[in-house]
């Protein structure tokens, strides 16, 4: 069979999909949604993976390891409170030779923030002057606390860039104003920059940051850290440092050998592995549901070749009268097939982008949510191959029918 051959039987496949337009359009519908669907999954879930591939990468320059506390889990018990760190972990941490700096902050849910007659229950942090950079947060207006005021317990405060909406009138000045926290003043010095909800704009919209020596002193009353995060030295290696690091941890909180740690130390590196696990998760769960659908559209597209069989079976008598072997009918009839599919596929990879160009705007517009969607090129590559496999498993059948057709039997069918 040479080239000319299946550009003639491909030309034919056309003729017959436009000769019947809204059975064509409805068989390809079931094979659009189904690749549709797959597309619109893996755009968004590809699209989130670079969103937190990037955040991942921006959160610190070198190696960083995060550490929060954790509750041990015991057989048999249920895991009890959490139990923050002191500054004497901190200590522990800083003697480490793989270590080349740490900070550590403190927050509280639901402090009861007033300015005026306003109030409301807002997260406070106590937080270190060097902080703001480990978490992307930059500054809008104002300034940062400096280190000067952290250490004389000065009460300044940063808030986040929603606070102003929930404790100002509109035509009030936010900056070297003072709001009180749980009945203490602090002056206003600076306003965070909005972040999205991706990368935490409603825990950091409508936050209040404070000095964590004053925080301390002031806000707590006790040394307890909830959060640490540890730079390794230059040179150093970032397995050796964490085992280092827990090791000094375990002897500083008198943890006994052979109990588990009620601490957690991760790196970015664990977060990124963390969010493509999710991300692959998403993608095979949605993917499965969409794949059920593109099933039952390959379905609709053998049904209507074994109908377009039925009706064609005087041309196919003929044609073998004048000469067309069994092979010949049988590759035209896949060959319509797979043309169904891959218009349907086609159509699909299109409608399945778009749909998730349109689901990352409405996200955008109603959640402050914003990722692009992404659809890597060996997917479409994957598409169009299911495609073909699609077309020639679900149009084998028909094919086969076609081709045993008996000429004779065939020219006298009415």
């Amino acid at each position: 069979m040479t080239s000319s051959f299946f550009a003639s039987v491909f030309r034919l496949a056309l003729r017959q999909v436009f000769k019947h337009k809204v059975r064509s359009f409805l068989t390809i519908l079931g094979i659009l949604i189904g690749v549709g669907g797959v597309v619109t999954i893996v755009s968004l879930g590809e699209g989130l993976r670079e969103v937190f591939n990037g955040n991942m990468a921006s959160m610190a320059t070198g190696d960083v390891i995060f550490v929060m506390p954790d509750a041990p889990m015991e057989p048999g018990r249920v895991p009890e409170g959490i139990k923050l760190f002191k500054l004497r972990d901190m200590d522990a941490i800083r003697e480490s030779e793989h270590v080349s700096g740490l900070i550590g902050g403190n927050i509280k849910n639901n402090a009861l923030v007033k300015h005026g007659w306003r109030s409301a229950n807002l997260m406070v942090y106590g937080s270190p002057w060097n902080y703001f950079p480990i978490d992307n947060l930059e500054i809008d207006y104002g300034r940062l606390y400096t280190r000067g005021e952290e250490m004389g317990r000065a009460m300044v405060c940063v808030v986040g860039a929603d606070i102003k909406k929930e404790l100002y009138d509109e035509q009030e000045s936010i900056i070297e104003s003072f709001i009180t926290v749980d009945g203490a003043r602090y002056r206003v010095v600076g306003v965070l920059k909005s972040k999205s909800a991706m990368t935490g704009g409603g825990q950091f919209n409508k936050s209040i940051h404070i000095p964590m020596m004053t925080a301390s002193a002031r806000l707590f009353g006790n040394d307890d850290v909830y959060w640490m995060s540890v730079k390794v030295r230059e040179g150093s290696d970032l397995l050796v440092a964490e085992e280092d690091v827990a090791a000094r941890l375990r002897a500083s909180r008198r943890i006994k050998a052979g109990k588990d740690d009620d601490f957690a130390l991760t790196t970015p590196d664990d977060w990124a592995e963390f969010a493509n696990s999710f991300v692959n998760s998403l993608i095979m769960v949605f993917g499965v549901i969409a794949m059920i659908a593109l099933v039952v559209g390959g379905i609709g597209v053998m049904n209507i070749m074994l109908v377009s069989v039925q009706e064609r079976t005087r041309e196919i008598g003929l044609r073998k009268a004048l000469g067309a072997t069994s092979g010949t009918i049988a590759v035209q009839f896949l060959v319509e097939s797979i043309t169904l599919t891959l218009v349907g596929g086609m159509l699909g990879i299109a409608i399945g982008y778009a749909q998730g160009g349109l689901v990352s705007i409405l996200m955008k517009n109603s959640l402050d949510v914003s990722w692009e969607p992404s659809v890597p090129l060996q997917w479409v590559v994957i598409v169009v191959i299911a495609m073909l496999a699609m077309g020639l498993g679900f149009g084998v059948y028909p094919a086969w029918r076609a081709g045993r057709l008996d000429p004779i039997i065939a020219l006298r069918y009415e």
